[in-house]
């Protein structure tokens, strides 16, 4: 291999990829009004429903990224989320508490839903019915059911859908991605996706600090009294979440369905438990798939922290991949490609590898892009389907003891 040849293409590539998500930032000068403030007409008017520490985070970033980007509403069932939308915002921005009456304005181009899970198609549906584009947060549904409903709507509108699936515009995955698909790995048979955090139990007492809206919270989930511990750690609790299964096996399952090509899983099997950090779902599991052609482990802990942080390690004839944070420093992502066989010891070094970062900044450049363009953004309505049912099918596995299958449409799940 010529090592000077790779490194040069490898830079060429970053570089690229870099332009590519950077340039839904770059406004032209024409389009300015005084002050550096975007032309009325380039503007783009927003929504956020949901405005707790990830909503708040993607409106900055929107900001940040894109000086034509405007929030003139504000949505959230908890009083205190609301005034820290409402602070990013500014003052004249409206807030409100359901999301249908935000989604009666009509002059909002945009909406940035991150509310709890089982929130996420109901309020995907109601924002593309209202004519409305949409940023999703991950996973973007709580049953195979409805990403099925959400396709059908979406395709049935000519609404821009983004899922939160941001490693798919991430340089280092896009890079990684490309070498795969050229084969620089071989046949690839297994792959290992693991995810470890040392987070400690949840607080005994969860107070809250001001009106919330219960019923609105519980939306389309069963009818319960008012539970405090719900309302703040709703993502330890089945009828509201997946848990960490979904929470994060959306991003892992996804980037190897997306890196494999090879469609969603044909069957399940997980075991696991909530050993100590409490609520109803599992804080350590480890799941089986098989899928066309290739088995996947994925195994998560939250209760230690070895190896810190997320691990996917791609195992094919000719190579290994690993791409994650525990491959660097702590904190640090990228990925290692490694010859086969391991064994001799000049393979011990990586033939490709990567230390970049895994920022949300170029994911949502890439929405913003596409607002305008209105053209089909990297992770769109489809992406969401399927990396929530790959999630879908290890729960009902782990919940009825049973091995769950699913068929190629990927449109049901049986037990």
């Amino acid at each position: 291999m010529n090592k000077k040849r790779t490194e040069l293409s490898r830079r060429a590539f970053m570089k690229g990829a870099a332009a590519l998500a950077a340039a839904p930032s770059v406004i032209p000068a024409s389009a300015l009004g005084r002050e550096g403030q975007a032309a009325p007409s380039e503007r783009i008017l927003m929504g956020a429903i949901g405005t707790g520490g990830r909503g708040c985070s993607l409106m900055n970033i929107c900001k940040r990224t894109d000086p034509a980007v405007e929030f003139i509403a504000v949505c959230d069932i908890y009083e205190p989320r609301q005034q820290n939308g409402l602070k990013i915002a500014g003052e004249k921005a409206r807030v409100f508490e359901d999301h249908r009456n935000l989604l009666e304005l009509k002059e909002i181009d945009a909406v940035l839903i991150a509310t709890p899970e089982h929130l996420h198609t109901p309020q995907l549906i109601d924002a593309v019915t209202a004519g409305k584009d949409v940023y999703v947060e991950k996973p973007m549904t709580h049953s195979v059911e409805e990403g099925v409903k959400a396709i059908q709507v979406v395709r049935q509108s000519k609404q821009i859908v983004q899922v939160g699936m941001q490693r798919r515009s991430a340089p280092m995955c896009l890079e990684a991605k490309k070498l795969v698909d050229e084969g620089v790995l071989g046949e690839v048979s297994l792959v290992r996706a693991q995810w470890f955090w040392n987070v400690g139990p949840l607080p005994k007492e969860a107070k809250l600090q001001g009106k919330f809206n219960w019923d609105l919270f519980l939306g389309p989930a069963p009818k319960r009294p008012f539970d405090s511990h719900r309302a703040l750690q709703w993502n330890w609790y089945w009828d509201y979440s997946g848990g960490m299964v979904t929470g994060q096996g959306v991003h892992l399952l996804d980037l190897i369905q997306w890196f494999m090509n090879k469609g969603t899983p044909r069957s399940a099997a997980m075991e696991g438990d909530n050993y100590r950090v409490g609520g109803e779902t599992p804080d350590v599991f480890s799941a089986s798939y098989r899928y066309d052609g290739f088995t996947v482990s994925w195994i998560l802990s939250y209760n230690n922290s070895f190896d810190n942080g997320w691990k996917v390690t791609f195992q094919g004839t000719k190579g290994t991949l690993v791409i994650g944070e525990p491959i660097f420093a702590e904190g640090e992502t990228g990925y290692r490609i490694y010859k086969e066989p391991w064994r001799d010891v000049e393979n011990r070094k990586p033939i490709h590898k990567s230390e970049e970062g895994l920022p949300t900044e170029p994911h949502i450049a890439n929405w913003l892009d596409c607002l305008r363009t209105r053209k089909e953004p990297n992770a769109p309505v489809e992406v969401g389907h399927t990396s929530s049912a790959a999630c879908h099918i290890a729960i009902a596995a782990l919940r009825n003891g049973k091995t769950a299958k699913l068929d190629k449409d990927c449109t049901k799940l049986t037990v």
